[in-house]
């Protein structure tokens, strides 16, 4: 009797530590993390780690310290620096990374970034819809969004109307606005408004030169540069500006936090997007920790607690659950597939581009030489 009674104890407790153990592979799962205890031999160690401050977040990346993993930390200070940092250290010193979606092709055509397995990715489904094919190269997925949002302008409710994308030329912001000096980002806006598009692969040097003239006029009625979103929101709450470029809305959020009448505003016409992916490094030393990063990355929990942090739209739907209810509206989640779908993906230059077609020099070269002739 004694026997069968403890057979039947160690039995249910079996059977109990069985139900634990799915349960709690049923939560990661869900959650779009890895399962342990099977995993966790492949993940500890080290991951080295090149992009954006705040876009590895230590609290959204906690389950993964949590199961020994060890961040590596390199930050870049705008996109093209990651390109110079990966080219230097060479295939093996970095395993993830994030950077601007134009960057994309090149990426992938010299080799940078590494194919991904999507059954790996356990939340790629949850995406919004019109990220469906993000990140694909040749059908192959190479990247996945995690932040995205849309180029505004913040301005003044108080002292201005509503502007459009003409706003320089109007009287009303003539010599009263700021504008946010970034290369790449201004001339994808200007060629936007004349009517480009955002394959950059499609200009010639006869389009660069009409975005370049747009581009001067803009500076040359402008009041002063403005180097950061701080900056922008101090020089709008004071007066000093009516209006800056380049803005976004926690820009806005901040200021009328300070009490404030500021808002941004997308203008009527075409949108221009911004999407920051993040992908696998090829010649990654840790490939396993590297799908746990992206999954952790996109998993509801991770993104929840840094679009809390930095007010970012991210792509997720599920993580729009977990965030309060004047964030979501703020992010404008009703409307997410709709502005997505509406928007035109930025494309570099082909990295081999050959005349008339303009290359991604000539598009630096054209930005420096608007602020040579126009100093604020």
């Amino acid at each position: 009797m004694m026997d069968t009674l403890r057979s039947r104890v160690s039995w249910r407790r079996r059977q109990f530590a069985l139900l634990v153990a799915m349960s709690l592979v049923a939560v990661f799962v869900a959650q779009g993390l890895p399962t342990a205890p099977a995993t966790a031999q492949k993940l500890g160690g080290q991951v080295n780690y090149l992009g954006w401050e705040g876009y590895d977040d230590k609290a959204a990346f906690k389950p993964m310290t949590d199961q020994g993993v060890v961040f590596n930390t390199t930050y870049i200070g705008n996109n093209d620096e990651l390109i110079a940092k990966f080219k230097a250290g060479g295939a093996g010193a970095y395993d993830v990374g994030n950077i601007n979606s134009r960057y994309l092709g090149p990426m992938v055509k010299q080799g940078m970034i590494m194919p991904l397995d999507e059954s790996k990715l356990a939340q790629h489904k949850n995406l919004f819809r019109a990220f469906k094919d993000f990140g694909r190269v040749d059908g192959k997925l190479y990247t996945v969004p995690v932040f995205f949002g849309f180029t505004t302008l913040c301005y003044r409710t108080d002292l201005v109307p509503k502007p459009t994308w003409d706003f320089y030329k109007d009287p009303k912001f003539v010599g009263k606005y700021g504008v946010a000096p970034n290369p790449l980002g201004d001339i994808y806006v200007w060629a936007m408004v004349l009517g480009k598009g955002m394959d950059a692969r499609k200009w010639t040097q006869d389009d660069l030169k009409q975005i370049k003239e747009r581009g001067m006029a803009e500076f040359r009625n402008a009041k002063t540069l403005v180097a950061t979103p701080g900056e922008q929101k101090d020089l709008l709450i004071r007066g000093d500006v009516v209006l800056t470029t380049d803005c976004y809305d926690a820009v806005a959020a901040g200021a009328v936090a300070q009490g404030a009448k500021v808002a941004s505003v997308i203008p009527p016409g075409p949108r221009k997007i911004w999407v920051d992916m993040y992908f696998i490094f090829n010649g990654a030393k840790n490939v396993d920790a590297g799908y746990a990063y992206l999954n952790t990355a996109l998993s509801p929990q991770g993104q929840a607690t840094m679009a809390k942090t930095m007010e970012l739209s991210v792509s997720n739907q599920e993580a729009y659950k977990q965030l309060p209810a004047d964030l979501v509206k703020k992010l404008g989640y009703d409307q997410a597939n709709e502005l997505i779908a509406g928007s035109e993906f930025n494309i570099l230059p082909d990295p081999d581009a050959k005349a008339p077609n303009v290359s991604v020099r000539d598009l630096y070269t054209a930005f420096d030489e608007i602020k040579a002739a126009v100093k604020k």
